[in-house]
């Protein structure tokens, strides 16, 4: 077929059939000197293409490579400890101690610090309804700055001095769209709930969030830059009505266009304000926005025959892998021929909160901290949210067994639980969960309004996830809860008594700050804090310090001079730790779950005494 002035697209007939209109449209007639550079590799620098890719993805694995050589050296520092200590109070004092000077200071001024000043998870707030999200640490801000910027230095590195600025423009356009292609792979797997680099590295589900909300920027702004570079080319060599021709005619255009598109609007639509006004509709639109994204990119790289194609396949099978071994773990533990699904017990309690438990099909693992994902179908579709664990138990079923009383030798009868079969076997899981907005507040509503503030219905779980943070090899350990936050603490009280009453553990040292709004609150977990009070030895290690911050009258707040305590008013962390470590006994852990801004005055205090002796800070947070 004879080509087509670039200048007269309107001279194609319609019933022209071009043999390349699968791949490049009507750019394959274009005759002007930048027509070449429209389409295909032309003028892409492939070589420096896979130089950089291969640079990146050695910089990702790198980072991979030192985050688990760092985990296991303080995994194997925490190990000696424990061994050293569990046993030998003697040995406490030397732990108590940094060993060196430039750890300390390492941890005051770049691991545990916020960007700026104090502020970390605090929100920033624009006005009482409007909120733009938290700002990173220091320490993870230098990851995405050297992220972003050898990202943007990759992309630039281009053959400037070039005759034709057409190549220069196809050089970028190549460069933006491999180094797009192959952050999707990064992206998909930091926004994985599976994702098995968090057990591995034992990093948390919000900081790999973090760094997936950054790659899907760096995805989206340097999709833009390869359509730009695309529609600079094609309007050059074949004026304005080109670039929609192209659109019109290559379905991999098309395709590459419509995965640009999505790419922009998904980041729009995840900005704070919107994400956390319509979270719901936002999770749920995220992904069907995501699966079309990559649906788009891989039929414009497919189309046009290009070599990123096996990124895109990789992205597809880890999403699709991770989210059979999601199904897998919904269903094992969820559903039974016998009950159905699993049946969940809601509790509407003062303070509009809920106590829920669900009570699993099957035997169910959970180590201290851990969090989960819940499901109420019933109120919320199949929306899935992350609370942390307050309570687990499993109980057994015992074997009926037929003795004769009478006929047995007068000797004692052990019955080994571990020998009994998992089928006799399950789980109850207990949350708290405050009504806030969506979902909560439905959950709240439906119960409050039910018969004794109770009902009962059908629901699931996923997880555990988190609880990487062992805290049993610590002499002293400081538990900060802030409102609903005391779940979180609960579990590691519990784990550290059991394990201090079987002389299993180095704790000696256990304090709970809790800053509760009012002595209401303590309903919420008043069943599980009895049996923690009643435990053998508690007295020996374990003290309360309740703060009521807006008690509804004097006679509210009764304290006593006893483990446990009460005080009107907020805490004050500082006060807290600076008394702790005079009476410290060995290492010290400090963590903390609750608000924002609670938060980061726990972090602040816990910073400032780093380098007075061996403390540690653990942070749960979740920042959706």
């Amino acid at each position: 077929m004879p080509r087509l002035a670039e200048t007269d697209p309107g001279l194609i007939p319609a019933d022209v059939q071009l043999d390349n209109a699968h791949n490049y449209g009507l750019l394959g007639n274009l005759t002007s000197a930048a027509a070449t550079f429209t389409h295909g590799l032309t003028g892409v620098n492939q070589h420096a293409n896979y130089l950089f890719a291969i640079l990146l993805g050695f910089s990702l694995l790198g980072l991979v490579v030192a985050t688990l050589i760092f985990r296991w050296l303080r995994m194997g520092n925490a190990h000696m400890r424990f061994l050293f200590t569990i046993s030998d109070k003697g040995q406490q004092r030397y732990w108590a101690q940094n060993q060196t000077s430039w750890w300390p200071a390492i941890k005051r001024h770049i691991l545990y610090a916020p960007l700026f000043r104090q502020r970390h998870n605090r929100e920033i707030q624009l006005s009482s309804a409007i909120s733009i999200g938290t700002l990173p640490s220091r320490f993870h801000s230098i990851l995405l700055f050297i992220y972003l910027a050898t990202n943007i230095a990759y992309c630039l590195v281009l053959d400037w001095d070039h005759d034709q600025s057409a190549s220069v423009w196809a050089e970028l356009r190549g460069r933006s769209g491999e180094l797009a292609t192959l952050n999707i792979i990064p992206c998909i797997v930091f926004a994985l709930r599976n994702n098995p680099l968090i057990p591995l590295l034992r990093v948390s589900y919000d900081t790999f969030n973090l760094f997936h909300r950054w790659c899907a920027r760096m995805v989206m702004v340097q999709s833009l830059v390869h359509t730009i570079a695309f529609a600079v080319n094609v309007v050059n060599a074949g004026g304005e009505h080109a670039f929609a021709t192209a659109l019109q005619t290559s379905t991999s255009y098309r395709w590459g266009m419509v995965a640009t598109v999505v790419f922009v609007a998904m980041v729009i639509l995840a900005l704070s304000p919107l994400r956390h006004a319509f979270y719901e509709f936002f999770i749920n639109m995220h992904r069907a926005l995501a699966l079309v994204a990559l649906i788009g990119v891989y039929i414009h790289i497919e189309k046009a025959k290009l070599p990123q194609l096996p990124y895109v396949r990789a992205a597809f099978a880890m999403w699709a892998g991770e989210w059979a071994c999601r199904l897998y773990r919904i269903v094992y533990y969820n559903l039974s021929f016998r009950n159905g699904m699993t049946r969940v017990t809601v509790e509407a309690l003062p303070s509009e909160a809920c106590r829920v438990t669900f009570d699993l099909a099957r035997p169910w693992s959970f180590v201290p901290g851990a969090h989960v994902h819940v499901y109420f179908p019933s109120i919320s579709g199949w929306s899935s949210h992350p609370f942390s664990v307050a309570w687990a138990e499993t109980t057994t079923k015992m074997p009926a067994m037929e003795l004769d009383i009478e006929k047995l030798p007068p000797y004692s009868i052990t019955i080994d639980l571990h020998s009994v079969p998992k089928k006799d076997a399950s789980t109850s899981v207990s949350l708290v969960i405050r009504a806030r907005t969506g979902m909560t507040k439905k959950l709240y509503d439906r119960a409050a309004a039910c018969p004794r503030g109770q009902m009962v219905i059908r629901g699931g779980i996923e997880g555990p996830y988190g609880g990487h943070e062992p805290l049993d090899s610590y002499g002293t350990v400081l538990l900060f809860a802030g409102g609903v936050g005391i779940t979180h603490c609960l579990s590691y009280m519990k784990d550290l008594l059991t394990k201090y009453a079987e002389g299993t553990c180095s704790t000696r040292r256990i304090l709970l700050v809790w800053s509760l709004p009012n002595t209401e609150a303590l309903e919420w977990v008043r069943p599980w804090m009895d049996q923690v009070l009643r435990m053998p030895n508690r007295k020996d290690i374990l003290r309360i310090q309740l703060f009521i911050t807006k008690p509804r009258h004097q006679n509210e707040i009764r304290s006593n001079t006893g483990t446990v305590q009460m005080f009107p008013g907020r805490c004050n962390p500082v006060t807290i730790i600076e008394k702790e470590m005079v009476d410290r006994v060995g290492a010290m852990g400090v963590t903390v779950c609750g608000p924002g801004a609670f938060a980061d005055s726990v972090r602040a205090a816990a910073r400032d005494k780093v380098q007075a002796g061996s403390v540690d800070f653990i942070e749960e947070a979740f920042t959706y």
